[in-house]
């Protein structure tokens, strides 16, 4: 019988940030993940509080700066609240254009079914 270990990431942040302090904190883990060969990482952010609905420029200056630290490495799944995902997912598809795999979900549950199911990224 042949068996596969999957290393996936987690990150629950909680209180109060800034949108540059949660940006920062994203980018951080992302490399963090990447330097400790971790290839898939999960973010969930419902615990966090203070952070603005992000406008379309900073959704697309926030995910401008994480594909160069996954570096192709890492793929994230970034878990916040309902409000927090843009309609057309617009980060999402900066992201992808950046060359980071990413998707945004409400659910927990939702983004870990969703990046266990992705091939590693390297």
């Amino acid at each position: 019988m042949k068996q596969a270990l999957e290393v996936v990431g987690f990150c629950r942040p909680r209180g109060e940030y800034t949108l540059v302090g949660a940006v920062e904190l994203i980018r951080s883990a992302v490399e963090q993940s990447r330097d400790r060969g971790v290839p898939k990482l999960l973010i969930n952010g419902h615990e966090m509080s203070g952070v603005p609905i992000p406008s379309l420029i900073d959704r697309f200056l926030m995910v401008e700066e994480w594909p160069h630290e996954a570096q192709g490495m890492v793929a994230v799944a970034l878990v916040v609240h309902e409000e927090y995902i843009h309609p057309e997912k617009f980060g999402v598809a900066a992201a992808t254009h950046f060359g980071l795999k990413l998707d945004v979900f409400s659910s927990e549950t939702d983004a870990f079914t969703w990046i266990s199911n992705l091939a590693d990224p390297k």
